[in-house]
């Protein structure tokens, strides 16, 4: 099942950037801006209201991954829209 929606996901990530080009390619990256934003503003409300410190610990190291993952694909997002502009 996850397979399947993965696959799904995949061609209609294809299809729109096919469809839309750099107006999609923006808006995902405005997207994922934010969203980092929000993550690293989070952290501070996170450490200073805990009820049960051992989840709330997990929570942030898991958030800080996914962090690290959202920044590294706006990286590659970057990357891709500058290989396109010079042709390298």
């Amino acid at each position: 099942m996850l397979k399947s929606i993965a696959r799904g996901a995949l061609w209609l990530d294809t299809w729109l950037e096919a469809r839309l080009g750099r107006p999609y390619h923006a808006l995902l990256s405005a997207g994922l801006i934010m969203e980092v934003i929000r993550k690293i503003g989070e952290i501070p409300h996170k450490l200073r209201f805990t009820e049960n410190l051992l989840w709330d610990l997990f929570e942030i190291f898991f958030e800080l991954a996914l962090l690290v993952h959202q920044v590294g694909a706006l990286s590659h997002r970057f990357k891709a829209r500058d290989e396109r502009d010079h042709g390298d």
